[in-house]
């Protein structure tokens, strides 16, 4: 069973900016120290997906999970990450609450299925360690550089 991450912001103006590598160091992070024992704890081969969706709005105050929902076409199951909003955005390094409020999210998924808080939070040391005060992952704004040179406007 593989962990994937996504994000999913379904209202205008409302998502956060935190480098897609965050996301997947905490992808790599956690298919390293608990993919098996998960699967274990499933007892499910027909689902090889185990997918966290982080999301937000204006109005989320406190971490919420939702879920899980079984994809069956897709073989996916789907957790919902809903993490507050302006806590995380009027931060100046973002990716330092993000992690945090990601992992309170993490603890309550998980906790699900049995694994211990202390496991999720040895998990987000692990990841803190390597990305806060790296520049490597942090934000940068995504530009297209459009050249329309070549169409002929009239």
């Amino acid at each position: 069973m593989d962990i994937i991450t996504s994000n999913i912001y379904s209202e205008v103006n409302s998502f956060f900016s935190v480098s897609h590598k965050v996301d997947l160091k905490i992808r790599e992070k956690l298919n390293e120290s608990l993919k098996s024992d998960l699967q274990q704890a499933l007892n499910d081969e027909a689902m090889p997906f185990f997918n966290l969706i982080v999301s937000t709005s204006k109005a989320t105050i406190n971490v919420e999970v939702k879920g899980p929902d079984y994809n069956q076409k897709e073989k996916i199951i789907n957790w919902g990450l809903w993490l507050p909003y302006e806590a995380i955005v009027n931060h100046p390094k973002q990716n330092i609450p993000y992690i945090s409020y990601y992992f309170d999210a993490l603890v309550l998924v998980f906790n699900t299925y049995g694994f211990p808080e202390e496991r999720m939070r040895k998990i987000q040391k692990s990841v803190e360690s390597e990305v806060i005060g790296n520049s490597q992952y942090d934000f940068e704004e995504e530009t297209i550089d459009l050249d329309l040179s070549d169409l002929e406007l009239d």
